[in-house]
């Protein structure tokens, strides 16, 4: 990739990147997007509508289109969390400290590799010796090249450079990494010990619990157990029961009841001092109200509600009797009670009894509570292999893309676009844009999948479910993105080669990956 690709990528990116701004500057200051943008402030009460109405009113009207830069720059950490929460805030640290190891990298870095790469002529050497071998197809370096270590003559001194920079930035990451960690853990802690307390802070999830003894129910079973190991520190328990057939039933007498309550409304109206008596509401029980028999509403809606009662109380029954899941959440009366239960081994075997802390209530996978601790092994080893597999498959498809998606190979297979290669114009673009665009639509089906096989596994949270989606997600990326694009490409191009001397395919991956450098800075702008 030469310059002018390269800036064709940074500037799509950067001309997105405004007309998002712009959009956003444009939308957050319109009244009905309020709620939107500034939901915390209006929660609040800092909130107007165009007039001041008090000291610390929060007026949108009034702010310039660019205001909220300048707050989410000087923004405190404890602004954020109150704001937004400690999720936020950690993820906000992160970037923060990502652009720091990616400054102090590129001001030691960049004035001392680049000028070595420059410098040396590694490049015009093997290009003049493909051309001296009078070889029909003769791979050129462009200019993006030349400043990478491809650049740099075997045995050169000057690879020490890199030698010491590899660690130098090894250093700065673990170093700054390493004080992220205790700054989050030092927030983690300072949330937990505050005293607006959460929910989830008092509170275990208990899965795999044994079948009910003889004259026992599970409520029964659950607190005689946590009552006798925690006597002191034991609140009450909820068990887990699928009440999806009662919410069901209930949901149609809330229905009734909103018919009930217009009926009587028009009802109520129609009571004038000519006919005090009012005119009681009629409809008919058929299709849309369209067909059937006259009833009087207020009575039929009345019986309904009756009816559907009686029916509610005996699905509630058959939930606790029969539909109660082996899996439970253990109220504490303090904190440190629960966070010490949670960490307890509570049974000499490990398949039941099985405690963990307790997720936010809407981060519950509720569906998964009721899956056994076999199941859930199992269902583990079966995503692994579909993981391992998917993985192993995508590589084709996508190495296979990669290397046709170059240029060069573009124009060895299909030698009718060597007109449009050569231009200068247009070759620009596709290598701006066409491998890395082939290789985004393949990773676009990813997440969804891998989302959908985490929450497979039996995983009862959310945030759990996306944090094993992510480490899978990871594998792709290294075997299919670095690995897959990197070696596939080369191997294409390099086939005769490594036919001829088997023994050399390190040294061409070796001299390969510099060239990689300008995919991998498009993949990540686009």
């Amino acid at each position: 990739m030469d310059f002018s690709s390269l800036l064709t990528t940074v500037g799509t990116s950067f001309v997105v990147f405004l007309v998002l701004l712009l959009l956003f500057t444009w939308l957050s200051t319109r009244p009905g997007n309020y709620v939107i943008y500034y939901p915390s402030k209006i929660l609040k009460g800092n909130h107007g509508s165009g007039k001041e109405k008090g000291k610390d009113a929060f007026v949108p009207r009034s702010r310039t289109p660019f205001t909220w830069m300048v707050e989410a720059w000087q923004a405190t950490e404890d602004e954020i969390i109150a704001a937004a929460g400690l999720d936020a805030s950690v993820y906000l640290i992160f970037m923060s400290r990502a652009l720091a190891i990616m400054a102090l990298s590129a001001a030691v870095c960049l004035p001392v590799l680049i000028p070595l790469s420059a410098t040396d002529r590694n490049n015009q050497i093997q290009l003049e010796k493909e051309i001296a071998k009078n070889r029909t197809s003769v791979s050129t370096s462009d200019d993006f090249d030349n400043l990478a270590m491809g650049n740099i003559q075997q045995k050169s001194v000057r690879l020490w450079g890199f030698v010491v920079a590899a660690y130098f930035v090894s250093f700065v990451t673990y170093f700054i990494l390493w004080k992220t960690y205790k700054h989050v853990l030092n927030l983690r802690a300072r949330e937990q010990a505050s005293l607006e307390a959460k929910p989830e802070q008092f509170t275990i999830l208990v899965r795999d619990i044994p079948p009910v003894p003889p004259g026992k129910t599970r409520k029964e079973q659950v607190d005689s157990f946590f009552r006798r190991l925690h006597p002191d520190t034991f609140e009450q328990s909820l068990i887990i029961t699928d009440i999806s057939e009662a919410n069901k039933v209930w949901e149609e007498i809330r229905g009734y009841r909103k018919k009930l309550s217009r009926a009587e409304f028009i009802f109520e109206e129609s009571k004038t001092t000519k006919t005090p008596e009012g005119t009681r509401p009629l409809h008919k029980t058929g299709f849309l109200g369209l067909v059937g028999k006259h009833v009087d509403s207020i009575d039929f809606y009345n019986e309904k509600i009756k009816d559907l009662t009686v029916k509610l109380k005996t699905k509630q029954k058959i939930a606790l009797t029969e539909k109660q899941a082996e899996a439970a959440f253990i109220i504490f009366k303090s904190r440190p009670a629960a966070a010490a239960a949670s960490q307890v081994v509570h049974s000499q075997l490990t398949d039941i009894w099985t405690v963990m802390p307790a997720p936010e209530p809407r981060q519950v996978v509720w569906k998964n509570l009721s899956i056994s601790f076999y199941q859930r092994v199992i269902r583990e080893k079966i995503v692994y292999i579909i993981v391992f597999l998917t993985v192993v498959f995508y590589m084709i498809p996508i190495t296979f893309v990669s290397a046709f998606t170059t240029l060069d190979n573009l124009r060895k297979l299909l030698p009718f676009l060597k007109w449009v290669v050569e231009k200068k114009a247009l070759k620009s673009i596709l290598e701006a844009y066409l491998p890395q665009i082939a290789l985004l639509l393949f990773l676009a089906f990813l997440p969804a999948l891998l989302l959908m096989l985490s929450t497979a596994e039996g995983i009862p949270s959310q945030s759990h479910v996306v944090r094993s989606a992510s480490g899978k997600y990871f594998y792709f990326i290294v075997f299919n993105v670095f690995l897959g694009v990197t070696i596939g490409g080369t191997l294409f191009d390099s086939i005769k080669k490594i036919q001829k001397d088997p023994s050399s395919v390190i040294t061409i991956l070796a001299s390969s990956l510099p060239k990689t450098a300008s995919f991998f800075i498009s993949f990540v702008a686009l």
